[in-house]
Formats: C-alpha cells, sequence, structure tokens
C-alpha cells in the first residue's frame, strides 16, 4: 500500500486558496471617479434641451468654461448662450447660477454637488438651503445614488458615463448621466412635480458638441 503523501501545512494553506479564489472568481474593483476635472479655459460645448412648463422652451445651447469669482471666492464659471451664468468651486459644486445683471437667481448652501468619489451602489443624502431670485429661502434635501456605469450614446458621440438618481423632499426627480474627466455631463433628465416650489415641468438634454477650446 502505497503511503500518502503529505503536504507542508503553509504549502496545503496557499492550494486551498488557489482553489478557493478559482471557484468564486478575484472581484476586479468597479469605475471609480475620484474627483470632477473642468473643461479648460475657453472651452466651449453645446447641449440640446427640450423643456416643458417651469423648465421654458427648448434650446439648443452652447455654454462656455471661465474662471472668476463669486463672493470672494475663486470659482469655474459655466456662461450660457441662454444669459446663465453657474458659479461652480474648483470641486465641481455649485454656489450659485446668477442672471445676465450678474445677480443670483439661484444660490445654495452647502454648495450643491455629488459626494465624490463616484462608485456604482454609492447612495448619500444632504441637506441644503436654496435661495431663490424673490428672496425667498427653501430648505430641503437631496438624495442620490450613483446606480450604474456604462457608455452611453447621444448626439456628440457615445461616452462612459456614471448614471446617478437624486430625487429631492420639495418634489424634483433627476437622473444625471456624468462623466467627470470630460467635466460634463452627457445627458440629463429632470423633472419638477407639482409640488415643486418653481412649478412643474420636464426637461431633457443630451450634449450636442464635445468641450473644446477652438480657435
Amino acid at each position: 500500500m502505497k503511503q500518502a503523501v503529505q503536504r507542508p501545512p503553509r504549502l496545503a494553506a496557499l492550494v486551498g486558496l488557489a482553489v478557493l479564489l478559482a471557484a468564486s472568481g478575484c472581484a476586479s474593483p468597479g469605475p471609480r471617479a475620484a474627483r470632477w476635472t473642468p473643461p479648460p479655459v475657453g472651452a466651449t460645448w453645446e447641449f440640446d434641451q427640450r423643456s416643458t412648463g417651469s423648465y421654458g422652451r427648448d434650446a439648443l445651447v452652447q455654454v462656455s468654461r471661465g474662471d472668476g469669482t463669486w463672493q470672494g471666492q475663486s470659482v469655474v464659471t459655466l456662461a450660457t448662450s441662454l444669459g446663465t451664468n453657474t458659479q461652480a468651486l474648483p470641486n465641481g459644486r455649485w454656489m450659485a447660477i446668477t442672471g445676465r445683471d450678474g445677480q443670483a437667481l439661484m444660490s445654495w448652501d452647502p454648495p450643491l454637488g455629488f459626494d465624490y468619489p463616484l462608485e456604482v451602489g454609492k447612495s448619500w443624502v444632504t441637506p441644503y438651503r436654496m435661495t431663490i431670485a424673490s428672496g425667498r429661502t427653501i430648505a430641503y434635501d437631496l438624495t442620490c445614488k450613483v446606480e450604474s456605469h456604462g457608455k452611453v450614446t447621444v448626439k456628440a458621440g457615445t461616452f462612459d458615463a456614471f448614471q446617478v438618481a437624486c430625487t429631492t423632499t420639495i418634489g424634483n426627480e433627476e437622473t444625471y448621466w456624468a462623466n467627470p474627466d470630460m467635466g460634463v455631463f452627457v445627458k440629463t433628465r429632470l423633472r419638477r412635480l407639482a409640488s415643486s416650489p418653481l412649478g412643474a415641468g420636464t426637461q431633457e438634454s443630451e450634449l450636442a458638441a464635445v468641450p473644446a477650446v477652438r480657435r
């Protein structure tokens, strides 16, 4: 009768680990966006917007990136062909949207934005105080979840994007397809319910031209 071969304990443990990994698969980390990267200074891009109700009318909107200051802080400015200008911190959070006269149409405390890093399955809840042009301040909670990551095809092409779904306690349902490396939303789908203090309406937008510094 043959004598059984005894494996050294350490070798047996390594063999067992290898078998376990082979059986279960070695899971690799999913897509992760550590931060928002703004488009370069001077870049312009376009969105095709389809709007109803409180969001206004359909429009092809051009956006231009600049730099500026807002309430004493350095900001990234995102000026649109509609006459609005978003005042964003370097991390991508919005401090305010201003009109042609430079006065705030909306402002947020704390600044409004995603909770980076973005990873599929991550969720968060943030309380905000939004002040609108009339001077009225509205308190609400924003709940968001990163639902998926994948390819999204729009007029400007096909891009990788995180799909982030958000709701508020004042009647907003919002879905964003964000490409933080490019610094823009590839696509958005927004809905204000009748309970929204801004009035009911819908808006869908898609990227029609990618950010580029045109000479």
